[in-house]
């Protein structure tokens, strides 16, 4: 299957190989294109409604926290009115019923304009240890008329020592229903004494909760609980029942958490988002539960514009890929043409197209390419020429250092004859030293043969110089064996006489000495001629005889062996100058040292 689905492909026309490429080529990343940007936006959608909501409750809770602020302080200033301490504080037998009603007129007038102000859906209950009870309701709860100070909320409030405390109406709402979902209450003290007189209660009404956050309910299917701090349900939209626990899986997650949102699922399995924020002041939660298919509905519009969009991308590219397949295929069909007469040997052929696409780029490199192989066989063939002219200056350049030696050798047995042994020896010598200065071969020699060549140079010196110098040469042994830079030391004794010794006035001394210091070389080369003054001088400015100045010398030690080598010049006017070379042994031949390392 696949050798014949590759064999469809190869015997197709270029032009519909280049359509299935291009549209392979445009619907691939289009598809991945769309998928992703799908994803991220229906992505982005869902956490943009999962944050509004979250800072929707946040607000709510804001408002909600407000509220019970309100009804604190309502409490606070019930408790601290004068005529309420006053009423509470004095003995119900001591009074008449004249007293009485005008009492309970009073209280009732102070109730009521609480409660109208804001026109709050509250209810108020003042009672009083003398057994004098004032509600703003039209039934006042057995459970506030039988006051049991052990029971939920009189229990909380006298742990609390006045201070107000809330609680859900889980108690109440078994036996009544009055639609109260959470109540505050405090105990009534007396100001003065400090004796107790009572409780306050307010019941709050879950139409007023209800009317806070109903506002967050946004989607259908959905639903929004007020929870106290321990899961009791204290309102709710669908409704609930109120005072018992709410039964759900994300509830441990929701009271563990103080804001923010996560995913669930409800006992049938379906995808929800859980959604909440939990009241500083209180502890309460507002959580809304939203299924997550109704938030993927809002993603609706997006599939489809991408799926639009990647339908109209395909046409497009389709398009594309034909015009764009059919221009190409016939110029390509000129060059190929082009092409095979170039094959034949014909170089002048031109590709000419009125287009400046890739196919009249590739056309224009042809032609460069006619025009290069032209020019490279012209090229060639100088330098051709050129080659054969330089073999032939070199062998004529071979002539002249064999000319130069038969000439010193015939010197040398000129002398001989005429028994002139210095200038024998000396001939000798030079012939040597220029052997060795020009050959080609290794550039790392043994010390011995270099000592050999500064042997032949001194010579030179000394039947120039005669007694004006003394030259004292020590070399250790051991050394001799090892290897070294060629013409690393002839420099240094060559500056040493001409720059040192040559200038002094009367005669001098040329000390040369060799030795292992450690793991290294170490050649000395000392004169008592003139010196200089070092800072006028600077390392290899002085240049010898052969060329080759201290500098040079210098980096071809550094080139050689990095930092294990080093150079040193001491130096003082009409004392001396002495130079001292160190280098690694090398024990072997075919041995190297770069920046200190052997490999």
């Amino acid at each position: 299957m696949k050798n014949q689905f590759m064999a469809l492909i190869g015997s197709m026309d270029f032009r519909n190989k280049l359509i299935i490429l291009f549209m392979i080529i445009a619907i691939a990343p289009l598809s991945v294109l769309g998928i992703l940007s799908y994803n991220h936006s229906s992505y982005t959608v869902q956490e943009k409604v999962y944050q509004t909501v979250l800072e929707s409750l946040s607000q709510i809770t804001y408002s909600m926290n407000y509220f019970i602020s309100d009804i604190e302080q309502l409490s606070m200033y019930i408790y601290s009115n004068e005529d309420v301490q006053e009423v509470l504080s004095s003995g119900s037998a001591d009074r008449t019923i004249s007293e009485r009603y005008a009492d309970e007129q009073k209280i009732s007038a102070i109730l009521e304009s609480f409660v109208g102000f804001k026109k709050w859906d509250i209810e108020i209950y003042i009672l009083g240890n003398n057994g004098e009870r004032f509600f703003t309701g039209d039934v006042l709860p057995k459970q506030y008329d039988n006051i049991d100070s052990n029971w939920g909320l009189f229990r909380k409030a006298r742990l609390a020592g006045g201070n107000a405390v809330w609680d859900t109406h889980y108690t109440l709402k078994k036996l009544y229903d009055f639609g109260t979902a959470v109540a505050t209450g405090r105990v009534l003290k007396n100001i003065e004494t400090n004796e107790d007189l009572g409780y306050l209660v307010i019941d709050i009404m879950e139409s007023a909760l209800v009317d806070k956050y109903a506002r967050a309910h946004l989607v259908p299917d959905g639903q929004i609980f007020l929870l106290d701090r321990f899961g009791n349900v204290m309102s709710s939209l669908p409704k609930h029942q109120i005072g018992t626990k709410l039964q759900a899986d994300f509830l441990p997650n929701v009271l563990v958490g103080t804001k923010g949102y996560f995913e669930s699922r409800d006992d049938a399995g379906n995808r929800e988002m859980i959604i909440y924020d939990t009241s500083d002041a209180t502890g309460f939660k507002l959580v809304s539960v939203m299924p997550v298919k109704e938030m993927i509905k809002e993603s609706q519009s997006i599939r489809k514009l991408t799926i639009g969009v990647m339908l109209v991308g395909i046409i497009a590219a389709f398009g594309f890929a034909y015009i764009v397949s059919s221009s190409i295929t016939t110029p390509l069909r000129k060059l190929r043409s082009l092409m095979k007469q170039a094959e034949k040997g014909d170089l002048g052929v031109s590709f000419s197209s009125k287009y400046k696409d890739e196919v009249g780029q590739l056309g224009q490199s042809f032609n460069r390419m006619l025009q290069e192989i032209q020019y490279l066989i012209n090229e060639n063939y100088e330098k051709l020429l050129k080659l054969r002219e330089a073999e032939l200056k070199a062998i004529q350049a071979q002539i002249n250092p064999h000319f130069l030696y038969n000439t010193l050798d015939s010197i040398n047995w000129m002398a001989r004859i005429h028994h002139v042994d210095e200038i024998s020896r000396t001939v000798i010598s030079l012939g040597e030293l220029l052997r060795y200065s020009i050959s080609k071969g290794n550039q790392i020699i043994l010390i011995s043969e270099d000592m050999k060549q500064i042997q032949h140079y001194l010579a030179i010196q000394k039947m120039r110089f005669r007694e004006k110098i003394t030259m004292e040469i020590e070399m250790e042994d051991e050394i001799l064996s090892f290897y070294t830079l060629k013409l690393l030391i002839q420099p240094v004794v060559e500056n040493a006489i001409v720059h040192g010794l040559e200038r002094k006035n009367g005669k001098g001394t040329l000390r040369f000495t060799g030795q292992a210091a450690g793991d290294k070389v170490r050649f000395t080369v000392s004169d008592d001629g003139a010196g200089f003054v070092p800072d006028k001088h600077e390392m290899g400015t002085a240049k010898a005889g052969t060329g080759i100045g201290l500098e040079n010398l210098r980096r071809r030690m550094e080139l050689q062996f990095g930092d294990s080598a080093s150079l040193h010049i001491v130096s003082k006017p009409g004392i001396g100058t002495t130079v001292t070379i160190e280098f690694p042994q090398i024990k072997q031949a075919g041995e190297d040292y770069v920046q200190g390392h052997d490999y």
